[in-house]
């Protein structure tokens, strides 16, 4: 009989350690399979970072489906900068903000697809994508050209045709950051932002694309760290009873999963502590709870969803309404993909890339012959890329380049000032996101307008340099991204290889949304 109630006891104590696992989605460091980890915590899923993807990471997400079966393979492959799979030969398809530029649904959707094509291939089965935040706020320190835009209408037109290409691959998506993250002026990862607005406006704009995305039956909502008044004004969304239980579940109809944004993210870390705040995630609504930091995070989140299950703070009702959610979504799983078509790929690439060029100001073409390209060299942080000043001479013939660092030093503003006395013509390649234009760039625009020589500029980031910049420029291209494919693109325009037709999913300046010159 002791042995029983010993076994009995052993038993339970398995079960509730697998449901603590149930509510996870944990990162792992490493390029293998991390066995240990899955096998200590029994996670729903594991999110994939490029760190995981290196040496050969076909190779291993496939073995990680074979070996779990049943598990979320997440990635967060969104076009521009958040793009976990860059494999040599993998494109590197554009930022939201420059597909919303294209005007066209269709190509969005087909972008949709070849991003669900690579996802696929690799064997992931989640794209914790699109981003469906309107950023009308052009301050934003974290979404900017993430964003398909400003107009909450257009974020829903190209946000759903991306969703709809990744289903057509077999890809689940997300939309996020619920209930929106597009006005905010701090960093969740460092602060707690807050959207202090009347609840008219949060409807009409930020819960827009995603009552059209309940509608459209998206499988998974990511939440946000961020304090809105007018809906709870004691917590943020992500432990919010009242927004995630009250507001997306009960008023808007939303029966699939919730997923919550980083617990180790310092809006929730620094207050909450990554742990407790994981059980108020759960209790406010949300089925699975983010851990992207792993390491000690992950065992505090774990320790204490284990505890609130045999406490009963967490019921197993609840557990029950998960592990439903999770059947659903394991139906939807399909086998991973074959090889996709990477010329094919690669072309559509380029042709995204080319429609969302945005020509503000100025005469095109300009020759370039007697021309002087100056580009930054930017971060590799998301991933390493050609400057402007590298692929010149390819598709701007005639050119000459000159590289800068992101924030140009005095060195490169005297070596910019020399070289630009030879040419006749400038073209500067300006780039921010992460925070305003840095004043460096700045500094080096004003010493080149000096001379008195036409300077063209392409924006390689958010399209508002164009604000920063005094006087204005002779000519001014927004290219939403610094990826190769729009580097080459904007080249392109400038020597007349193609007229771009973009137009403005964001107001920049005296351009108002819409605003193209070549449309």
């Amino acid at each position: 009989m002791k042995r029983l109630a010993l076994l009995s006891l052993a038993l339970l104590s398995l079960a509730q350690a697998a449901g603590a696992g149930s509510f996870m989605v944990l990162s792992y460091s490493g390029s293998d399979v991390p066995t240990e980890l899955i096998e200590r915590y029994h996670p729903a899923g594991v999110i994939l970072f490029p760190s995981n993807l290196r040496d050969d990471p076909v190779r291993v997400v496939h073995e990680l489906r074979q070996r779990y079966p049943d598990l979320l393979v997440m990635i967060d492959q969104e076009g521009g900068p958040f793009y976990s799979y860059r494999a040599p030969g993998v494109p590197r398809f554009p930022t939201a903000m420059a597909l919303a530029a294209s005007g066209g649904a269709e190509l969005v959707r087909q972008v949709g697809r070849g991003i669900g094509q690579e996802i696929a291939y690799l064997g992931a089965n989640v794209d914790l994508a699109p981003v469906l935040d309107v950023n009308i706020n052009p301050k934003n320190p974290i979404i900017g050209f993430r964003s398909f835009g400003a107009d909450p209408k257009e974020v829903i037109k190209y946000g759903l045709a991306f969703a709809r290409g990744l289903e057509d691959a077999g890809v689940l998506w997300t939309a996020k950051h619920f209930p929106g993250h597009g006005d905010t002026q701090t960093d969740s990862h460092t602060g707690l932002p807050l959207v202090d607005k009347p609840l008219a406006e949060i409807q009409q704009v930020e819960l827009a694309p995603f009552r059209a995305a309940v509608e459209a039956g998206v499988p998974l909502i990511m939440t946000a760290h961020i304090l809105y008044p007018a809906l709870d004004p004691d917590y943020p969304a992500t432990l919010s009873r009242k927004i995630l239980t009250g507001l997306l579940r009960n008023e808007m109809g939303y029966q699939n999963l919730i997923i919550t944004d980083d617990m180790g993210m310092r809006a929730i870390s620094d207050r909450w502590g990554a742990g407790e705040a994981a059980v108020m995630a759960v209790e406010a609504g949300a089925d699975l709870v983010l851990v992207g930091r792993g390491g000690q995070t992950a065992d505090d989140v774990y320790q204490a969803l284990n505890k609130a299950l045999q406490t009963g703070r967490i019921s197993s009702e609840r557990l029950q309404q998960t592990q439903s959610r999770l059947e659903k979504v394991w139906a939807r799983f399909r086998p991973p993909a074959p090889e996709p078509n990477w010329q094919k790929l690669k072309a559509l690439n380029l042709k995204a890339a080319r429609a969302g060029v945005t020509w503000l100001s100025g005469d095109l073409p300009i020759p370039g012959a007697g021309t002087l390209v100056i580009g930054p060299k930017i971060s590799k942080l998301w991933g390493e890329e050609p400057s402007l000043a590298e692929l010149a001479p390819k598709y701007l013939p005639g050119s000459h380049y000159l590289e800068v660092s992101e924030k140009p030093n005095g060195d490169d503003i005297t070596a910019a000032l020399e070289r630009a006395k030879r040419f006749d013509r400038i073209v500067f390649g300006t780039y921010h996101w992460l925070g305003p234009l840095p004043d460096e760039q700045i500094w080096l625009y004003e010493a080149l307008a000096a001379t008195g020589k036409p300077v063209y500029v392409v924006s390689l980031g958010y399209p508002d340099d164009y604000t920063y910049l005094d006087p204005a420029p002779s000519g001014y291209l927004a290219t939403y991204g610094y990826r190769a494919a729009q580097v080459r693109a904007a080249l392109e325009a400038l020597a007349g290889a193609y007229r771009p037709a973009g137009r403005l999913p964001v107001p920049v300046g005296p351009f108002p949304i819409g605003y193209g010159k070549g449309r």
